[in-house]
């Protein structure tokens, strides 16, 4: 791979993408100084305290390949392993981890915990994977979606689609793998539970709409448990007895199979203990937020804590004695644990992005997830220590691993994770991932992941350091101009205007306060003035509301040599109508103007057009009509970035995230972070749902830029708290620095070749878009060294001699 984005792949009879560069983000609190902490002191004596913490601190400042150096070393010496959880840890993953898929989601246990299945597909599409877990491997499809195992682990059933859509409800042999289909006639199918007892429970809808739980008789025939005068589903049996279920969005209850008896309760995020003792519940009542602990046998309610801040999703542990849950204390969620009746509270994590979802292992331990919903992280926590443990990475130093769902063993030693393993958000497959908890990996794995970092890391920078090498002067020149003190001069004017929603006064406000600032430095900025019907929020709902006129604000800085060829940075400057949106996004819009300021002396071989957006939290507006315009005059747009929420941090570390889709231009973005700025990066592909996927639908893969998410889970995210006083200014120029140095990176090279085709054994590819391009260089190789033969040639065709062989990959 070519870096700049500019090498372009052929597939031609197995010809394949290379692999991209991997990297992530290891934030672990506790390790650093910490050798006493993790039970290793008495063996570390070989290998001095003083070694380790270098190693972090390396790692800490994102000197990756230092720090990767320096760990290799301590593994290699005497006594290494004496430290080998803190550095698994460091780098990747302690417990061993296998892919089972690449494409799937849904992930379940049977009771027993010999099996465990996934779905893929979307809709009536879907199909279930079914595995056996001792293998561990796969014994089965089926055409359908939510399988639910038997108590005893010999049978399962599930729904498929049936004729006219509607859902048919098929019961599956394990042993043989053979489906029969069910007959349940008069009934709208949603979902299907096997009760302790091996009898079918359903939650389906009459002809009348009544959406009701049904017992599947022997002879197949529904009875219906709950009476017809509210909705009811989402039934969960708890014990040989009882059945748990939600009412409508307000209300729980708790059915009693042997009597008929129905209990119902004001609340939600309804839970059970393992053996079906104990129920949890959150009410709200007048003011306050309250957690109420049910005793099933006893019919007798605890509360377990009223408080006058929101409560919510708890987990009992196995036997109903212990409850946890997450208590908003200001702007984020925090863990708590307590005795069932409310007693010996304590709290478990400290943290400033949100602690979620708890729920208890077998061995007391508690596993809980951290972050907003684009990225979350899984870790354990010990109530008695208090020691977190993070669990899920993808053992690479930048590539970001975004985690969506979880779902833990019975026996609580294997976790089923559903995970972007390979830092790819655009494509709609997920991977699901087998953790073992009760094996962790060996010192030779680590060694390896090591090694295969450092290499990475080095070729990255070494890559980094040659592009950059024949305009390092010029770029550490301009990048020295960036003020942190005129940044945040931006936000607080900027945040003076309040919200800057479309239909807000702030929205216009902040249009003329940009194109001021601009024609201050000597642009004659373009308004793109259009007129919208946003949505607007009703005491019902949404709607749609009246005619709004906004306008993006650019300004253009025309090129020197190639003029025509335009590299775009953009960020919205709008925000949502309930807050000033100080990181999202007036983070980014003011590391845009100080980008455009310190430019404007400093012309650049190709175009630059600085794009502040409106409208992008109303659907993404402005970048929609500035891409729109663009297309309609022909203008050639061969670059782009895009910044959107860069100002957020939760700790003393100055990191965000590359977002794209070219490679190259992430690559470029990492050189110009450590060669210029005091930036720590790490990548995603990501850029759906942002103003960089208009970019990407009109002018194909061009696009980079810098963002938070998915690696920071900011709490205010969206919030009338995105507040000026939580954003990080100098952080917020280490972007603004980094973004002109790729600029200028970019501005100087030649743009993205596209169009590359590979027939038999020539290739050919539409001509450079400067005039003075005046040859190609060719690169041939396998997926593991993409660039390991090339040639230059004036033409732009190429005859290769031979065939190439099947998994080649071809780039210009």
């Amino acid at each position: 791979m070519t870096p700049g984005g500019r090498a372009t792949y052929a597939r031609a009879s197995g010809v394949r993408h290379p692999p991209r560069r991997h990297g992530q983000l290891m934030r672990q609190p506790g390790i650093a100084l910490a050798l006493l902490a993790t039970g290793v002191a008495p063996a570390a004596a070989q290998v001095p305290q003083a070694r380790f913490d270098s190693a972090y601190y390396a790692w800490d400042a994102g000197r990756y390949d230092d720090a990767l150096d320096r760990l290799a070393a301590i593994l290699a010496a005497a006594g290494g392993e004496a430290v080998l959880e803190p550095i698994a840890l460091l780098t990747g993953e302690l417990y061993r981890t296998r892919e089972i898929t690449t494409d799937g989601h849904t992930v379940s246990w049977s009771p027993d915990g010999r099996w465990f299945a996934y779905e893929r597909g979307t809709g009536n599409e879907r199909s279930t994977v079914i595995w056996d877990a001792r293998a561990p491997r796969e014994v089965g499809v089926v055409q359908g979606w939510g399988l639910v195992f038997s108590p005893d682990g010999e049978g399962a059933a599930f729904l498929r689609g049936g004729p006219g859509g509607v859902a048919v409800l098929a019961q599956l042999d394990l042993a043989s793998m053979r489906a029969e289909d069910t007959a349940t006639p008069g009934l709208n199918l949603l979902a299907v539970r096997f009760g302790v007892d091996r009898g079918l429970l359903l939650s389906a809808s009459d002809s009348a709409d009544i959406l009701r739980i049904y017992r599947l008789l022997p002879d197949g025939t529904p009875y219906a448990l709950t009476a017809d005068d509210a909705s009811r589903a989402d039934s969960r049996p708890i014990s040989p007895s009882h059945v748990l279920y939600a009412v409508g969005r307000d209300r729980v209850g708790v059915l009693n199979l042997g009597t008929g008896d129905v209990r119902e309760y004001a609340g939600t995020d309804a839970a059970a203990s393992a053996d079906g003792s104990r129920v949890a519940w959150v009410a709200r009542e007048s003011e306050a937020w309250v957690l109420n602990v049910l005793d099933v046998a006893a019919g007798s309610v605890t509360t377990a804590r009223r408080a006058d801040v929101p409560l919510a999703s708890p987990a009992l542990s196995a036997d109903g004695g212990r409850v946890a849950f997450q208590m908003m204390l200001r702007e984020d969620w925090e863990i708590y644990v307590a005795d069932a009746d409310g007693t010996d509270e304590e709290r478990l994590t400290h943290e400033i992005q949100h602690d979620l979802f708890p729920r208890f292992l077998s061995d007391g331990r508690i596993l809980a997830v951290m972050g907003e919903g684009r990225h979350r992280r899984s870790y354990l926590y010990d109530p008695v220590t208090k020691r977190r443990t993070r669990l899920h990475h993808n053992n690479t130093v930048r590539t970001v691993a975004p985690e969506y769902e979880w779902a833990l063993s019975p026996d609580g030693m294997q976790l089923l994770i559903g995970a972007e393993r390979d830092g790819d958000t655009v494509s709609p497959e997920r991977g699901v991932y087998l953790m073992s908890l009760d094996q962790r990996v060996t010192l030779d794995e680590v060694r390896d992941r090591i090694a295969t970092e450092l290499a990475k890391e080095r070729a990255l920078r070494a890559e980094g350091e040659r592009s950059f090498a024949p305009i390092h002067a010029d770029v550490t020149n301009v990048v020295s101009r960036v003020s942190t003190a005129r940044i945040y001069g931006y936000a607080a004017d900027l945040f003076t205007f309040d919200s800057k929603y479309i239909t807000r006064p702030g929205n216009a406000k902040a249009i003329e306060y940009i194109a001021a600032k601009l024609r201050e430095w000597g642009y004659e900025p373009e308004l793109q003035w259009f007129t919208v019907r946003p949505r607007i929020r009703t005491a019902e709902g949404f709607a749609q509301g009246p005619e709004v006129r906004t306008a993006n604000v650019i300004a253009k800085l025309p090129g020197t040599v190639h003029p025509e060829l335009i590299y775009v940075v953009s960020s919205h400057f709008d925000s949502v109508d309930r807050g000033p949106g100080a990181d999202d996004n007036s983070s980014g819009t003011s590391a845009l103007l100080e980008a455009a300021r310190v430019l404007k002396d400093s012309p650049q071989p190709a175009t630059l057009h600085f794009a502040f957006f409106t409208g992008e939290e109303a659907g993404l507006l402005g970048s929609r009509h500035y891409v729109r315009t663009a297309s309609e005059r022909g203008d050639r747009i061969v670059g782009a970035l895009n910044n959107d929420m860069i100002g957020f941090k939760n700790d003393h570390r100055l990191d965000n995230t590359i977002r794209y889709s070219n490679d190259g231009i992430r690559d470029i973005q990492h050189a110009a972070a450590f060669l210029f700025t005091n930036l720590i990066t790490y990548d995603a592909k990501y850029y759906k749902s942002t103003d960089a996927a208009a970019y990407y639908e009109a002018y194909g893969d061009i696009v980079g830029g810098i963002g938070s998410y998915p690696i920071l889970g900011n709490p205010h995210y969206h919030q009338s708290h995105d507040v000026l006083e939580t954003i990080d200014q100098q952080l917020v120029a280490e972007v603004s620095k980094t973004t002109v140095a790729t600029l200028m990176r970019l501005a100087a090279s030649p743009a993205r070749l596209s169009g590359v085709e590979l027939t038999g054994r020539r290739a050919m590819w539409p001509a450079a878009a400067e005039r003075d391009v005046i040859e190609y260089i060719v690169a041939w190789g396998p997926a593991a060294q993409p660039l390991r033969d090339q040639v230059r040639v004036r033409e732009t065709s190429l005859e290769f001699r031979t065939t190439l062989p099947p998994g080649t990959v071809v780039s210009v």
